[in-house]
Parts: C-alpha cells; sequence; structure tokens
C-alpha cells in the first residue's frame, strides 16, 4: 500500500512538472522560435507589418511538447550596438578615431538562429562588418566632409552597405550613426600647435592691414581738414572784404548825405576809443566842442 502511494505520488509530481513545461509566454517585447531535438519548427511573434502598415501583435500563451521541444526568445524591439575608437584614414591621408553607433533589429528569427545563432555573436559580426564599412567609405572622402560636410550622406551609405552584407542573416540595419570623429591623441598637439601659429599668422596680416588702413584714413582726414581750412579762410576773407566794401559805401553815402554831421560823428567815436583810464594827453587840439569833454577828462586822468 506504501509503495503503490509513493508511485502515485510520484507520478503525480511528474504530470505537474509536464503540465508545467508544456506552456510558454511570449511578451509583446520578444519573438520566440521553438525548437524541436534541435530542428526549429515554428516562430512565434515575428516581427512583421499588415496591410495597414501596423505591426502584428502576436504575443501570448501558447502550447509546446514538454522535453522535446525547447523555446529560444530573442528581441522584437531595436537593438542598440556601440563601436568605439575605430581608426580610419581619410583621403586626406589624416588620421581619425571615429566612435559609431548601429541600430538593428531582427527580421526573420530563424535565420537568425541558422547563420548567428544569438545575439552576442550578431554583435560581433555586425561590429566587424560595420567598422570595414565605416573605413572603406570614410576613406573616399577628406577630414572636412566627414567632420561637416556629407556626414549624413556618408552615414546613410554606411548603412546600406551593412543592411546589404547581413541580409541574409535575419538582420536589418536601421540605422548608423557617427557619434564622433576625432583626431589621435598623438597628433592632436602637432595639429593644434599648427592651427595656433595659422591663426597668428592670420591675425598679424589683419593687424597690419588695418594699420595701414589707419595710416590712409588719417592722411586723407587731414589732407580734407587743411582743403576745408583753407576753403573757410578764403571764404572769410571773400566775406571780411564784401563787408568793408559794404561799410565804405555805408560811410559814403551818409558822408553825401551830411558831411559835418558825419564828421562830427567820426571825431566822437575817435575820442572815445582813444581816451583811456590813465591816459595823458599831452598835446591836444582846443575847442573841439564835444570831443573836449573827453580831453579835460584824460588829462585830468594823467595828472
Amino acid at each position: 500500500m506504501k509503495s503503490f502511494s509513493l508511485i502515485l505520488l510520484i507520478a503525480l509530481g511528474l504530470i505537474v512538472f509536464a503540465g508545467l513545461n508544456s506552456f510558454y509566454t511570449v511578451r509583446q517585447d520578444k519573438q520566440a522560435l521553438v525548437v524541436r531535438l534541435g530542428n526549429p519548427v515554428e516562430v512565434r511573434n515575428e516581427y512583421k507589418l499588415n496591410e495597414a502598415g501596423e505591426e502584428v501583435d502576436e504575443a501570448g500563451l501558447f502550447f509546446k511538447i514538454p522535453f522535446i521541444e525547447n523555446v529560444i526568445t530573442f528581441e522584437r524591439k531595436n537593438i542598440g550596438t556601440g563601436i568605439a575608437n575605430i581608426e580610419v584614414l581619410a583621403s586626406d591621408q589624416r588620421r581619425l578615431t571615429v566612435d559609431a553607433f548601429v541600430r538593428w533589429r531582427i527580421s526573420n528569427p530563424l535565420e537568425f538562429y541558422q547563420r548567428l545563432g544569438n545575439e552576442q555573436r550578431a554583435s560581433s559580426q555586425l561590429q566587424l562588418i560595420t567598422e570595414s564599412s565605416i573605413r572603406n567609405a570614410l576613406a573616399q572622402v577628406p577630414v572636412p566632409e566627414i567632420v561637416s560636410g556629407q556626414r549624413v550622406a556618408l552615414m546613410e551609405q554606411i548603412r546600406a552597405t551593412v543592411d546589404a552584407s547581413l541580409s541574409d542573416n535575419g538582420i536589418d540595419i536601421i540605422d548608423v550613426r557617427i557619434r564622433q570623429a576625432d583626431l589621435p591623441e598623438t597628433v592632436q598637439e602637432g595639429v593644434y600647435k599648427r592651427m595656433r601659429t595659422e591663426r597668428d599668422q592670420e591675425a598679424q596680416r589683419i593687424r597690419s592691414e588695418g594699420d595701414e588702413q589707419a595710416k590712409l584714413i588719417r592722411a586723407t582726414a587731414q589732407r580734407e581738414a587743411t582743403v576745408l581750412e583753407a576753403q573757410a579762410r578764403e571764404e572769410s576773407e571773400k566775406i571780411r572784404g564784401e563787408g568793408d566794401a559794404l561799410r565804405n559805401k555805408i560811410y559814403a553815402d551818409a558822408y553825401s548825405k551830411d558831411p559835418e554831421f558825419f564828421r562830427f560823428q567820426r571825431a566822437l567815436i575817435a575820442c572815445e576809443e582813444a581816451i583811456q583810464e590813465g591816459t595823458q594827453i599831452v598835446v591836444a587840439p582846443e575847442n573841439m566842442d564835444l570831443c573836449q569833454v573827453f580831453i579835460d577828462r584824460a588829462r585830468a586822468a594823467g595828472r
């Protein structure tokens, strides 16, 4: 009786264990490959699009034959692989150290499993092919084009080359990006010194041209100032001459109208301008009418 109970308990345990190993779950971000005795027989939740261009979701719970069928899961989402320190020789014989980043996806799990086996081996193969493609593409252009010129076109060219090389391995290359392209550390200092020297020479040239232009501007300004000053002096002399002529004309007109009054006024003006504080008159005419007052005042001030 005890032996029968033990056998029944073992049988129930085996049934439970077999039942637990008869089902498997495939997540939405995974795709599964069912392998029966080492031979792939079925793919679950494979990446594919429907007629509307939308991803087909086949995730869920599935049945498998226990102990005979095995399930291998792969990523369904995009996978990123970084590739650092790629030594590149550009067409102008200048060396660069390039860091790149590749985004790829497992598009056919069956081919992927048969050709590459797992994601680790796929990443190694992808790195080798990408490095070779980057070297071949960048060797056709000079460094300025790599840094800022045709960078987008170069990355698309590299992506197409890598994608074509791995198309039979169940992989789609989505994008290849050159994250950084720098000169090797061994030549950076020499390049910086050369750039610094070129910039110093350029600054000296600009400074010399500026000094020459400044001298030319100052000479031109001085010449123009001299010309303007001469023209102003000539204009002032002309205006002064015209003023003197107009004054003489006014005097002449006034004299012709009343000579006696004109003589008297001129005498007053002359006396007023000649007699100042502290002036001593030694010889002066007598009886100069109104001017006599100024003469007497001057004599008194001089005593």
